[in-house]
């Protein structure tokens, strides 16, 4: 008697903290985050291949239909900051709107995702013989990690966009969301 007693408050001081901190994951939220973008250019003999600061702002639905699994449609507007060349005299910003279907494993304090989407991204190009504007709608995936800790979520997360003529671009962002 005296081991199960022992057995049952034990269990009880390690499921404190899941209980604590799992929060309600389900539901609307909204974010930001900011990180490094990345685009990666050829066109005949000339090659851009910059890095810059960008950020997004987010909003999404987590459905909560299934235990452990994060179900979740998500919309971000994005701009990846401007991209200069001194050398070619090039200078390029670039925004998007993307919506993404995200899934993830939900383990509590933890938490891993992919997603996938479409991006309505638009490219600002300053060359010497002046601006050239572009928009082009494409796919874009990703994958995250976030720490769950109650109604906040801090995410870590990597983002590839099929741009046509960017041969890469992408966002490694830092961030976090709130779950209303």
């Amino acid at each position: 008697m005296k081991k199960y007693l022992s057995s049952l408050i034990v269990a009880s001081f390690i499921s404190i903290p899941s209980l604590v901190w799992a929060g309600d994951e389900s539901g609307l939220y909204i974010g930001g985050s900011v990180g490094q973008s990345g685009i990666d250019a050829s066109v005949d003999d000339f090659s851009f291949d910059e890095d810059a600061t960008g950020y997004k702002v987010l909003f999404g639905y987590n459905f909560g239909l299934i235990p452990l699994i994060d179900l979740a449609v998500e919309a971000d507007y994005r701009d990846f900051g401007s991209f200069k060349d001194g050398k070619n005299n090039i200078k390029s910003d670039i925004t998007s709107v993307d919506v993404y279907g995200l899934a993830g494993l939900n383990l509590g304090l933890l938490g891993v995702f992919a997603k996938v989407g479409y991006a309505d991204t638009d490219v600002d190009t300053i060359v010497d013989e002046g601006k050239f504007t572009s928009s082009e709608s494409s796919n874009t995936y990703g994958i995250g990690a976030r720490i769950q800790l109650g109604s906040l979520a801090v995410r870590a997360e990597y983002e590839e966009f099929d741009v046509d003529n960017i041969d890469d671009l992408s966002m490694w962002s830092l961030g976090a969301t709130y779950t209303f």
